[in-house]
C-alpha cells in the first residue's frame, strides 16, 4: 500500500453525471421527451446548463407551477430515464482504469452526487448505486452520498462535508472532481481542493470560479502533482 504524502491528498471525491458516467445524451433525452408531450417550447439541453449543476427537481415544480401543468414533470422524467434510458448509460472510456489505479494507490475514494442514493420508484430500485452496480465499479468508493442524504445540495458544501466526516478526512487533504460550476463552488465552500473535468459537457464555469486544477480526460488526473 502506498503512503500518502504529509499534508498531501489522502482522499478523491468525485460528482457522478458527466464526470464518472457519460449520462448527459439519456438526461437530455428524457426531458426533451417531457418537454414535448406537455408542449413546453424549452430545450432540454439548455436547461440543464442553465442549472449549473443544481439539481432540477424544483427547477420543474417551478416550471410546471409557471405554466399550469398539472402533470408532475419530475415523475414522468424518471420514468423515462430510469426504464427507458438505461441501456445507453456507461463509464466515460478510461474511468474503470483510472479509479483502479487510485485505489491501488490507497486513496480514499467517494461520489458526492445530487441524483438519489437508492430509492424505490413505481416499484423498482432507481439511483445512482444501480447505475454504479450496472457500470461495474460500485465496489471501488468508500462513500456515495445521494440527493435523500442531505438537506442542502451544490453548490452548498453539505454533501462534501458528510463524505468527509464518512472517509474521516479533512478538508486539507480531500480533493473534488466534478464539471460543473455548482461542484467547484461545493468544494470551494468545503473548503477542498477542486479539480474541473472537461471531457464531458464542458459547459464553461462562471468568471468568479477558479478550479485548482482543470484536466481533459480521466488519466490527467493520475499525472496531478497533489496526487503523487
Amino acid at each position: 500500500m502506498v503512503k500518502r504524502q504529509v499534508n498531501g491528498i489522502t482522499t478523491i471525491l468525485f460528482d457522478l453525471d458527466d464526470t464518472l458516467l457519460d449520462s448527459f445524451g439519456a438526461r437530455v433525452q428524457a426531458l426533451q421527451e417531457v418537454f414535448d408531450r406537455d408542449t413546453i417550447p424549452l430545450k432540454a439541453e439548455k436547461f440543464f446548463a442553465d442549472l449549473q449543476g443544481a439539481p432540477f427537481q424544483n427547477a420543474l415544480a417551478r416550471l410546471a407551477e409557471e405554466r399550469d401543468i398539472k402533470d408532475n414533470l419530475f415523475d414522468i422524467y424518471r420514468r423515462i430515464y430510469w426504464f427507458e434510458q438505461l441501456d445507453s448509460i456507461h463509464p466515460y472510456p478510461g474511468i474503470k482504469n483510472v479509479l483502479s489505479e487510485l485505489k491501488s494507490r490507497a486513496f480514499k475514494l467517494g461520489i458526492v452526487t445530487s441524483k438519489f442514493h437508492d430509492s424505490l420508484f413505481e416499484g423498482r430500485s432507481i439511483g445512482c448505486i444501480y447505475e454504479l452496480r450496472k457500470a461495474g465499479i460500485s465496489d471501488i468508493f468508500s462513500t456515495i452520498i445521494g440527493l435523500e442524504d442531505v438537506k442542502r445540495h451544490k453548490p452548498y458544501p453539505d454533501g462534501i462535508n458528510l463524505a468527509m466526516r464518512q472517509l474521516d478526512s479533512k478538508p486539507e487533504e480531500t480533493l473534488f472532481v466534478g464539471d460543473s460550476a455548482a461542484d467547484i463552488s461545493a468544494a470551494q465552500n468545503a473548503g477542498c481542493r477542486s479539480c474541473y473535468a472537461t471531457w464531458g459537457t464542458e459547459v464553461p464555469l462562471p468568471g468568479h470560479l477558479q478550479p485548482h486544477f482543470t484536466v481533459k480526460t480521466p488519466l490527467d488526473l493520475l499525472q496531478l502533482n497533489c496526487l503523487a
